[in-house]
């Protein structure tokens, strides 16, 4: 069982709590039910017009050093396009209307924030851009951008195992001769 993210009950304020899974926290004081639920996040596969994919290598944690997609948290009032663009514009620099993503995938994904381990739903987008002349990466996001082909990109260094796992479906994908 998880120890709760919750310090005190939005409801009372007690500080004592019933764990009954690792998504169900029951205040002892009132009995009011929080639960833990998926975070949505969207994350952008980037591809030039030569196939290549942009990586980003993280400047923060978690997975500091590593490697990683375009991508974050989905804000209130945003579609996954919406945020993928705006994710990709604030880590990168590539400006790409919301409308120039397409849905790929959704991906289950863990991610550590505050302490404690939320569950995230992250969901895939593609775009292609013509090359990656206009990338300015944010330094307090992103150390490091990578052009890969597809098939040469390190799948082993990514911090998360959903990011891995969307670029091995990009892969199978083109050698299939599917065209996204």
């Amino acid at each position: 069982m998880a120890e709760s993210p919750f310090k005190f009950c939005s409801d009372c304020g007690a500080n004592d709590w019933i764990i009954r899974s690792d998504r169900e926290f029951v205040c002892a004081g009132c009995g009011f039910r929080h639960f833990i639920t998926p975070i949505p996040a969207a994350v952008a596969l980037i591809l030039d017009a030569q196939d290549r994919i942009l990586i980003i290598r993280r400047a923060h944690e978690p997975g500091l050093g590593k490697l990683g997609l375009p991508g974050g948290v989905i804000e209130p009032g945003e579609t996954g396009e919406m945020a993928a663009a705006r994710e990709t514009r604030e880590e990168t620099g590539l400006d790409l209307p919301a409308s120039a993503y397409t849905y790929v995938c959704t991906l289950n994904n863990r991610y550590l924030f505050q302490g404690f381990v939320w569950p995230t739903l992250d969901l895939f987008y593609v775009a292609r851009v013509p090359d990656f002349g206009d990338l300015n990466p944010d330094p307090a996001e992103v150390m490091e951008t990578l052009i890969c082909p597809l098939d040469e990109v390190p799948l082993a260094d990514f911090a998360f195992e959903s990011n891995a796992e969307a670029v091995r479906r990009m892969r199978a994908h083109q050698t299939s001769g599917r065209v996204l």
